[in-house]
């Protein structure tokens, strides 16, 4: 018997949406904010595209995005408009505090009297300040499974310091990671709901570097004394607390989380149909370059090191000093200057006593520590310096100071770029691979780039990518807003250059129009495809035209929904 061909059900997009907002500071708070506003004012079947996301999951800045709006759209009176209004006002040059209260708070010694369970740390400072934005307000108790309206799952996204893995913050599925969740379910679930959302700001936008580790669960629950929390701090994982850092560290784009969640949609209905990947990580890097200072023989660290060593013994000076003090004492108390001791002599001879006494003293334990202190390092050294420079290391012979100012120049650099630039890009590569390789998820994804329209072309090809068949073609007024926001330092604050070129009006105006023409592009991409099941294109096709108006708008005026949102 011939073999029955299994009909395909008919794709209908647009319905179940999936938002990934990219780390990556302030540049992507505000070109996320870009894209959810252009997702509301855009309708298909009479209905704005932003009331078919059901899925966020976010980084680093883009969660300060994704918790705020997740937190606003569960409100009896929410309005999309009046949420835009709020955060942007919240951060306006003028408005914004955030860095400013969190160092005020780091300084304060009653803030952290009044906050006695967190360790006093510049990243905990940020989220006792988060917790005070009232954008920020309230606990994860907003998300919880039974009660989340509007979106269905969120997860916010975070890196575990005990196994190198995502570590995510998620109304749905395992809370952290799956190695630390697994076993111990009861004890996170008891609690998972009174995190509170600063904290998960905090968590996911704690860059290395800038910031030290926040610790789970230490960090984040106030009242150490409560059942749950003893539980949970009595677990083998949790003893000593798990570090916390940010979540561009192990996925910077949020794509595995949000696989995860299409997975799981798809195990209980129907899946994700749409996933747009909004990212402002950049494929530049700044090449690294090796440090030029010139190498002169003016100092070797032997001759450094043994003239701050030289104060760190007991010298004749100290001991010459106290003795001629204790003779001044012993002579003047035997009348040898006189018939009678005198009363300055004492005075003159305690003093220069007590000075040689005190000097003899620091001698001494300077000798202790310094010998101390050296053979340690000569035991360093032995474990981890090849036996050929040994000698020469240890002795401190023959390294000359600007030889080793040059290396270790090389190595921080070095480091530095690894770090901020290589790692995070491979990382990237990795995640959009997997991203892509997945056929099932052919007419599925859209990837919204920062800087996509800025009118520069990638090292990595010869062309812009643009796609020709949308018309017009990116104006120079547009190009200059999109290459002004894509330029945006990764900072979670202005500056007076950021000021002075509006980057936060710039940034919104380029996720909108950066969406909108990537919407039309996976139109034309969707009807070209000979295997897409779609019969009827009608509503698709208004789509269309409305996002051609817009883009038509904003190759006019790229600021003109900016301005009419704010």
């Amino acid at each position: 018997m011939p073999q029955k061909t299994k009909i395909q059900p008919e794709f209908i997009p647009f319905e179940n949406i999936g938002l990934c907002f990219s780390g990556g500071g302030y540049r992507a708070t505000f070109f996320a904010l870009g894209i959810l506003s252009y997702l509301d004012h855009v309708s298909y079947k009479s209905k704005s595209l932003l009331q078919s996301v059901k899925a966020l999951s976010t980084v680093s800045g883009g969660t300060l995005t994704g918790v705020a709006f997740a937190k606003a759209v569960q409100d009896p009176d929410y309005n999309f408009k009046d949420f835009f209004k709020n955060f942007y006002a919240t951060f306006t040059p003028e408005n914004d505090v955030l860095l400013k209260t969190a160092i005020s708070k780091l300084e304060n010694d009653s803030v952290w009297k009044a906050n006695p369970y967190k360790n006093r740390s510049l990243i905990n400072a940020f989220a006792l300040t988060y917790q005070e934005i009232p954008i920020f307000e309230g606990s994860f108790q907003h998300f919880k499974e039974d009660k989340i309206k509007h979106l269905e799952q969120v997860c916010f996204n975070a890196t575990d310091f005990s196994f190198g893995l995502t570590y995510r913050f998620q109304n749905k599925g395992y809370f952290g990671n799956n190695p630390l969740y697994k076993n111990n379910q009861k004890q996170i679930n008891a609690l998972r709901n009174e995190v509170m959302l600063g904290d998960v700001i905090a968590s996911s936008s704690c860059f290395p570097v800038g910031f030290e580790p926040l610790v789970f669960p230490d960090d984040y629950f106030d009242n150490h004394n409560s059942p749950a929390y003893k539980n949970l701090k009595g677990l083998d994982n949790f003893i000593d607390g798990v570090g916390i850092m940010d979540g561009g560290i192990a996925d910077n784009q949020g794509i595995g989380s949000m696989m995860l969640i299409n997975e799981r949609m798809e195990r209980t209905k129907k899946g994700l149909d749409l996933i747009i990947v909004n990212d402002v990580g950049s494929y530049k890097m700044k090449p690294w370059q090796q440090d030029t200072t010139k190498i002169e023989k003016s100092s070797t660290v032997k001759r450094v090191i043994n003239k701050i060593l030289q104060y760190f013994t007991i010298k004749p000076l100290y001991w010459i000093t106290f003795i001629v003090g204790l003779l001044i004492l012993i002579l003047n108390n035997m009348s040898v200057f006189g018939s009678q001791d005198y009363t300055g002599l004492y005075i003159l001879g305690g003093a220069i006593f007590g000075i040689g006494l005190l000097l003899t003293a620091f001698g001494l334990v300077a000798s202790v520590i310094k010998s101390s202190v050296t053979s340690r390092l000569k035991t360093l050294f032995k474990k981890n310096v090849p036996e050929p420079l040994l000698e020469d290391i240890v002795t401190f012979k023959k390294l000359d100071i600007s030889l080793i100012q040059v290396m270790l120049s090389d190595r921080l650099t070095s480091a530095m770029t690894m770090i901020n630039d290589v790692f995070l890009k491979q990382m990237r590569r990795i995640n959009y691979d997997l991203f892509y390789s997945k056929s099932e998820l052919n007419n599925k994804r859209i990837t919204a780039t920062v800087y996509k329209l800025n009118g520069k072309i990638s090292p990595y090809s010869n062309s812009s990518g643009y796609n020709k068949d949308i018309k017009p073609m990116p104006s120079k007024s547009l190009e200059s807003v999109c290459l002004t926001a894509s330029e945006t330092p990764t900072t979670l604050w202005w500056d007076k250059t950021d000021v002075a070129k509006n980057r936060m009006e710039t940034l919104v105006a380029c996720g909108q129009f950066t969406v909108c023409y990537e919407l039309m592009d996976y139109i034309l991409k969707l009807k070209a495809d000979p295997e897409n099941t779609i019969t009827d294109f009608t509503e698709i096709d208004k789509l269309y035209a409305a996002l051609q108006t817009d883009w038509k708008a904003f190759n006019k005026h790229p600021l003109w929904l900016v301005e009419a949102l704010k």
